[in-house]
């Protein structure tokens, strides 16, 4: 997960001798040890109860499947659930190379980092709410900031809820970023409890600024509150618009606007028709570099998949799992180098989403195919 002071390992090294080895605890926590662990040359993080009893196995197995169908680029990846894992039942994930919010917070980035990173947090965050999952534990030692371009990954959905979950709901109430309904374990929590951490997140993260926006995410009356993410990032966008000077602008604006578009219309026109044509082409052409790798791609993993047998591999379906995270990572290195080949955002948003769908998409194909694999080369149960 992280290569930072507060997850050195604390725990000596584990001899193992089966497909995993340098298995290290990195982070222990009031419900999870964290440990890291290397398999065929790649590191990874493997998340297990803080006991065996059932109910800790049955919350464990509650999180990996309330995470394993998110897909998101600020969200920390899940990989499988292992019951015989080194380190017992546990839930694999991807390691990720950087720090937690709060130690970044402590380096002084600059502002600009600050917003861009606020701004995925939004993002990240509304999209779990749009899959119908509430966090219940957003604090600055759950976003993690990547070595690496300064992303963040939001990790720890132990205490995460959603609908189907809700009676068997264990409420995180962390001092200082649980809202009131958290902390009283009231019924009805809904997505103004995460906006009641966000806001106090923003607060650690830009002191003294925005009060308005931190103030209404706080507010202890949840009826207060921005209802969604969608409302709290519409306000952060306009945080900073001098609503006066921007009146004045329209009124000026529509009594020129006339003579300045009579005046440009044709060869404003005529540059748009340009820009317009080229840019399509270019865009058409890069949707043909996404089909083409991503088929590839697919077409690859799907057939390594096909030929792993009892022969050849001790654990064949983790194998497969392991071949379709290969996927997803190449398919995300693949969108990387398109996106950045874009000549503005507007284009690298519409192709980036195009590479999401269709990542998806054959993501899903692999996990159907690889569960129709399993039962012809894994005996039936017993």
């Amino acid at each position: 997960m992280i290569e930072s002071e507060s997850f050195r390992p604390i725990g000596s090294t584990i001899d193992y001798s089966g497909q995993y080895t340098d298995v290290e605890l990195i982070r222990r926590t009031s419900h999870a040890h964290l440990y890291r662990m290397r398999k065929m040359g790649r590191l990874f993080v493997a998340k297990t109860a803080q006991g065996n009893d059932a109910r800790s196995l049955d919350l464990l197995k509650r999180e990996y499947e309330l995470t394993l169908g998110l897909s998101h680029p600020n969200i920390v990846h899940v990989y499988t659930y292992e019951a015989d894992s080194p380190v017992g039942a546990a839930i694999i994930m991807e390691y990720v190379d950087g720090c937690s919010l709060a130690e970044y917070l402590a380096e002084n980035p600059d502002k600009a980092s600050l917003r861009r990173i606020f701004r995925q947090l939004l993002s990240a965050t509304g999209y779990l709410h749009k899959a119908g999952v509430l966090h219940n534990d957003l604090k600055p030692e759950n976003i993690l900031i990547t070595r690496t371009n300064h992303d963040v990954r939001l990790i720890d959905f132990g205490f995460a809820d959603d609908d189907s979950h809700y009676q068997e709901r264990m409420l995180g109430s962390t001092q200082g970023y649980a809202s009131p309904e958290l902390v009283c374990h009231n019924d009805g929590i809904d997505a103004r409890s995460d906006i009641y951490a966000l806001g106090q997140i923003m607060r650690q993260m830009f002191p003294g600024r925005y009060r308005h926006i931190t103030g209404r995410c706080t507010s202890a009356d949840r009826a207060k509150r921005y209802p969604n993410v969608e409302s709290l990032a519409l306000a952060w966008n306009r945080r900073n618009m001098p609503y006066h000077i921007v009146g004045a602008i329209m009124i000026a604006a529509m009594v020129l606007l006339p003579t300045i578009l009579y005046i440009h219309v044709r060869a404003e026109h005529r540059q748009y028709v340009h820009r317009t044509e080229s840019r399509q082409r270019l865009c058409d052409s890069l949707y043909q570099v996404i089909d083409r790798n991503y088929e590839a791609q697919y077409t690859l993993t799907r057939d390594s998949i096909s030929n792993i047998n009892a022969a050849t591999s001790t654990q064949p379906y983790a194998d497969a799992m392991l071949m379709i995270a290969h996927f997803y990572k190449r398919t995300g290195e693949i969108q990387q180098e398109v996106v950045s080949s874009a000549p503005d955002k507007a284009m690298q948003t519409q192709l980036g989403g195009y590479c999401n769908q269709v990542s998806l998409t054959y993501h899903n194909l692999l996990v159907r195919h690889a569960e129709q694999w399993k039962h012809t080369i894994l005996p039936p149960p017993q």
